[in-house]
């Protein structure tokens, strides 16, 4: 697999296992501790940490801009500060 924006070969991978609790069932997703890539949640995209201003949010700088997202992850706690400023960082105003 590839970075969608800078082509580097990126390592790792996502395992998924199914478990029930309380007759609920439970989807579990855990990265190998190699892994240094996300999928985008909003466009899919694969890009490497390397690329990615906020790998930890799960959302591309392409998608935290085009969306606006900056200040909500912000406030969920899914980011502390940005390294992008204006509307490249998906700022609200």
């Amino acid at each position: 697999m590839r970075c969608s924006i800078c082509f580097v070969e990126v390592q790792g991978d996502i395992f998924v296992s199914e478990d029930k609790m309380n007759g609920t069932c439970i989807i579990r997703m855990e990265a190998s501790p190699d892994r240094d890539w996300i999928a985008c949640d909003a466009c899919n995209a694969l890009v490497c940490n390397g690329c990615c201003t906020h790998p930890e949010s799960g959302y591309c700088d392409g998608c935290i801009a085009k969306y606006r997202l900056r200040t909500y992850l912000m406030e969920e706690g899914l980011i502390r500060e940005s390294r992008m400023r204006g509307k490249a960082a998906g700022e609200d105003h």
